[in-house]
């Protein structure tokens, strides 16, 4: 019995079982008892009678204590009555409880809002009030599975309210009994509608990106075979000019032609080659040669732009620079874009070196400039196509900003990277990592190439690529 030497009970304003504390503290009304039972017994002798009221005495106590609990303990049960209809009254969601029929025991308030019938309509008639035959059905499986397997459950379905439609999330979960499940209903028309409007944008984004890489390489093809004419008249005419005698000032024009329709040509080139690597369609021809060889020839290539801005080119081959397996077309155009942009930005009586040694299984070419330098915060979005450092220096050059994404681009097809190191006002040092034989014996020639894997160059990497936007 409460009171004796049972513990004490917390209290309810502390929202923890109720503390039963007797009217009288245990030692003290036991005391009491005690002597009430020897003062009985000492003036009466009557043993009986004294052992009687002492029970008598200790009843009442008890009961006093009983009743006390008892109190606070209704009290607790009506304090976790009021959060719960506080709760309950204000929550967006619906709780409802099941048993094991399925059918609804209890229905929160939200019911009229978010199913548009009212709770008692639900206890009586269950959800097939609220939604069709099929979306009952679906929560009923969900609620037998939760209690099956003891475990949550969910389902989503499409209701109807007012004539709107609504899409509900169901989630069930099992109770502590064993034979009833708690469900949570919650409108997700919002989550469903982003996510629709989402996958509608990607496929839009996807569906332009297709056009726009079928519109560069339409456009490439039907430009090369005005430009190839152009070129080559130009050129005939130049010769037929120097031939017969014609005025400077003709010659001067036909080389114009001819210089301008050969700038033209390497930008459709650069285009198509672009769009074939965002697209996955380049492919890449690969054969062992010696980079030697490519270093030597892309070099030649470039000494007559080299010696008229007065630029001293320094080259330095390692010892181990041997045989590589590649697509040696397209390493010599990486070199050349390279090559080319550090020649472009560097100003006249400048500097430039061009590195090779082997770095592990990879043949590291470095080509590092005395130029203009470039912004840390534009370093990152080098790679990208069209993108171009915003100044006044770069705006006077020519270039579509294609170079260094064609040779992101080739690189990661041949699995390397593109890394790039640069001070404004002091140059920049462009960094490609090759493997010199990775990967490409037993791959078909003319078949694309993995995508590349990291390679260990502490340096910091040029950004993805990202969709060719093309601008009037």
């Amino acid at each position: 019995m409460t009171g004796w030497g049972n513990p004490p009970v917390r209290s309810a304003e502390a929202g923890t079982p109720p503390e039963a504390v007797l009217p009288i503290p245990p030692a003290a009304s036991g005391l009491i008892i005690a002597l009430i039972f020897a003062g009985h017994y000492a003036l009466t002798g009557d043993f009986l009678m004294a052992a009687l009221l002492a029970a008598c005495l200790a009843a009442a106590l008890s009961a006093a204590a009983l009743i006390k609990t008892h109190r606070a303990t209704l009290a607790q049960l009506e304090a976790s009555r009021d959060i719960h209809n506080l709760v309950a009254d204000n929550a967006a969601d619906l709780v409802t409880r099941h048993n094991a029929q399925g059918a609804i025991t209890y229905a929160s308030p939200a019911a009229s809002a978010l199913l548009g019938a009212s709770p008692a309509l639900l206890m009586r008639h269950g959800l097939s009030a609220a939604m069709s035959t099929g979306n009952a059905a679906r929560c009923q499986d969900a609620i037998s599975q939760c209690l099956e397997l003891g475990a949550p459950t969910s389902a989503e379905v499409e209701i109807s309210v007012g004539g709107a439609a609504r899409w509900i999330e169901f989630r069930c979960k099992p109770l502590s009994d064993g034979e009833s499940a708690v469900a949570v209903m919650r409108d997700i028309t919002t989550r469903r509608w982003h996510a629709i409007a989402m996958r509608q944008a990607r496929e839009e984004a996807e569906s332009a990106s297709r056009a726009k890489s079928a519109f560069i390489a339409t456009i490439s093809h039907e430009l090369r075979t005005p430009l190839n004419a152009i070129i080559g008249f130009s050129e005939m005419l130049q010769r037929e000019l120097g031939a017969e005698g014609g005025t400077a000032r003709h010659a001067d024009y036909s080389r114009i032609i001819r210089e301008s329709g050969e700038h033209l040509m390497s930008l459709v080139k650069d285009l198509l080659d672009i769009s074939k690597i965002e697209a996955g369609r380049l492919t890449i021809c690969k054969e062992p040669f010696r980079l030697s060889d490519v270093i030597a020839s892309s070099v030649d290539t470039l000494r007559p732009a080299v010696a008229a801005k007065s630029i001293a080119l320094d080259v330095t081959i390692s010892d181990d620079v041997g045989e590589m397996v590649a697509d040696q077309r397209a390493c010599k155009q990486m070199l050349m874009n390279l090559l080319s942009n550090a020649c472009k930005f560097t100003p006249e009586g400048g500097r430039i070196e061009l590195g090779a040694l082997v770095d592990g299984g990879n043949v590291l070419l470095s080509v590092r400039d005395s130029g203009i330098g470039i912004a840390p915060d534009h370093v990152a979005r080098l790679g990208e196509p069209f993108f171009q450092v915003d100044s006044s220096h770069s705006r006077q050059l020519e270039g579509a900003g294609l170079g260094l994404a064609i040779v992101r681009g080739l690189a990661e097809l041949h699995g390397g990277r593109l890394r790039i190191e640069s001070t404004l006002g002091e140059g920049s040092c462009f960094r490609l990592v090759l493997p010199m034989d990775s990967e490409m014996h037993d791959a078909d020639p003319a078949t694309e190439v993995e995508r590349p894997q990291k390679d260990a160059v502490p340096a910091p990497a040029v950004a993805p690529a990202r969709p060719i936007a093309l601008v009037a």
